[in-house]
């Protein structure tokens, strides 16, 4: 959280509103990065840079209600999306072997 909120330039930690909204988002970019393919363990995974960076990229773009810069943003998120959905490691469980 603390992260997003720097990446939104928001300096008000404790505003109620504000946090549910960044809540809101990540949990939508997390179910559409599933829904474009992504695996759940990847979209949730809390370690993974380019998941991270998608998440930023969606708070980026649909954060508040006048985004200028919302086009821009929601392009970049969806390259990267699609990026994902076409590498392996990202829409392929790993399966470990237990021997």
């Amino acid at each position: 959280m603390k992260k997003a909120r720097g990446f939104l330039r928001i300096t008000i930690e404790n505003d109620e509103v504000i946090n549910t909204e960044i809540t809101t988002l990540i949990k939508a970019c997390r179910q559409d990065l599933i829904r474009n393919g992504i695996t759940s363990t990847k979209a949730e995974s809390e370690e993974d840079s380019l998941i991270e960076t998608a998440i930023l990229l969606y708070l980026k773009a649909e954060f508040g209600l006048d985004n200028k810069n919302y086009e821009k943003y929601r392009n970049s998120y969806e390259t990267l999306r699609t990026e994902l959905s076409l590498t392996s490691d990202y829409v392929n469980e790993v399966v470990k072997n237990v021997e």
